[in-house]
């Protein structure tokens, strides 16, 4: 259906024209009679059955779960030790909070300084390990409220617990934080007369012990034993008597000192020695005294004094003989042997040589048999016994072939060669003065295939001859 429009004049005006306008025809409306409906074609998709159910699924899902609130949502978002540490400060744990954060701060401010060549920086942070930052979130919490409540003995108990815990795990720098902070607890209870103290104490020392700082352990192992004198009926919880511990991790790191200056101050040495000594008399386990006297017996002699150094000597072979250790008699033996021959008694050192062979043979401990001979045979070869010097260093060299001990037989053959060679000697230089026919033959024999005939006696025309 067209529609005619007037016409627009030169200035504006509309002008009456005769141009058709062509207008949409409408839809047809639905008839009285109910007929069908006709849709105009839009270009969409409509979804289908299984989609519009699928999407009816999700809204019904949607409406049964409930609206997340700002903090639900910053949990999922944020990491597992923010939202722990907000929920320790939510909770008024304030003091745990910044023990905890100060903790993180410094293992980061520890593998940053050690660079990222060090052993820190392959390490797990503790910040990501979940199941330790719980550990200290629990015993933390508890510390704190056992402050608050003034009970002491408790806050002991919470963190000595996260040092066992860590020491458990090789965290060695959080067991040494929390076995110090123990010790700084334990100074501040006044009512068990020092035992948490002395427990304190004594697992810094321990703690200093490991890391290499042996003087400041053995500060604290003096005050661990310091508290425990006029105690002896204190005990661990594994049942140990805490005074005998004392005087046992004493006679230890005193030891251990002693070894780090032996080489360039044995005087030092001597008086660590000297009180590690005492020390192991003190916790009264006579195997202990017994090698703390072998020890200071030892350094006397290295140093000169075989008089002072065989009183220990002495002292430590009678210990031996009460334990019946044969190992250690012939130990000892050995020890004051060289100790009297050093005062110029070589016989009596001879016979503590000989004490060291017939122990060493009811042990049947072949190695120290041949150990045993071979210092005979030195001895008897320095007095020119060298019959006896020969026999001991066959007998030492046969041992060390049978025990295929490689070192011990190279030894063993060079002393044996060394004597069997001064043996020959006297007898080899009276037949080159000799010079007799029967003389040069053996020289030449010996010569030839290193038959020893020296020692056969000469006929009664050679010896004529010469005279």
């Amino acid at each position: 259906m067209a529609a005619i429009l007037p016409a627009i004049g030169r200035h504006g005006e509309h002008l009456v024209s005769q141009s058709p306008i062509l207008l949409n025809p409408t839809p047809p409306s639905k008839s009285a009679h109910g007929s069908a409906n006709v849709y105009v074609h839009t270009g969409k998709r409509y979804p289908s059955k299984k989609e519009r159910e699928k999407e009816q699924r999700k809204v019904r899902l949607r409406a049964q779960q409930s609206e997340l609130s700002k903090n639900q949502t910053s949990y999922y978002r944020n990491s597992y030790k923010h939202n722990m540490c907000l929920d320790m400060l939510c909770e008024g744990f304030h003091k745990s909070f910044s023990e905890l954060f100060a903790l993180i701060k410094m293992q980061n401010e520890e593998r940053e300084k050690a660079g990222p060549e060090s052993v820190l920086w392959n390490q797990e942070l503790l910040e990501n390990e979940c199941d330790k930052l719980d550990m200290l979130r629990e015993q933390l919490c508890l510390v704190e409220n056992a402050m608050r409540q003034g009970n002491y003995a408790e806050v002991y108990t919470c963190r000595f617990k996260l040092a066992r815990y860590f020491q458990s795990t090789n965290d060695k720098w959080l067991s040494d934080h929390f076995f110090e902070s123990c010790l700084a607890t334990a100074t501040g209870i006044k009512t068990d007369e020092g035992k948490m103290a002395a427990e304190g104490h004594c697992n810094v020392g321990l703690a200093l012990e490991e890391s290499g700082d042996l003087h400041d352990a053995a500060k604290n192992f003096e005050n661990f034993f310091a508290l425990t004198e006029g105690h002896e009926d204190w005990i661990f919880d594994n049942d140990k008597l805490m005074h005998c511990e004392a005087c046992i991790h004493l006679t230890r790191i005193y030891t251990a000192i002693s070894d780090v200056c032996k080489e360039s101050d044995l005087s030092l040495s001597i008086e660590f020695l000297t009180k590690a000594t005492e020390m192991s008399l003190k916790s009264g386990d006579k195997q202990l005294h017994g090698e703390a006297c072998f020890r200071l017996g030892s350094a006397y002699e290295k140093n000169g004094d075989p008089e002072t150094a065989l009183t220990y000597l002495n002292k430590y072979l009678e210990i031996c003989r009460s334990l019946r250790d044969n190992a250690e008699i012939g130990k000892a033996c050995e020890a004051i042997a060289k100790a009297f021959e050093k005062k110029g008694k070589i016989e009596e050192s001879i016979r503590y040589l000989e004490m060291f062979v017939e122990v060493a043979e009811q042990s049947q401990d072949e190695k120290s048999i041949s150990r045993a001979c071979s210092d005979l045979g030195t001895m008897f070869n320095s007095l020119g016994r060298y019959d006896q010097a020969v026999d001991y260093f066959n007998r030492s060299y046969n041992i060390s072939r049978s025990l295929n001990d490689v070192e011990a037989i190279s030894s063993s053959r060079v002393l044996f060669g060394v004597a069997a060679a001064h043996k020959m000697v006297q007898n080899f230089s009276q037949h080159v003065e000799l010079g007799g026919r029967i003389c040069m033959e053996r020289l030449l024999e010996w010569k030839d295939n290193r038959g020893d005939e020296f020692d056969k006696e000469l006929p009664k025309s050679e010896r004529i001859l010469n005279l």
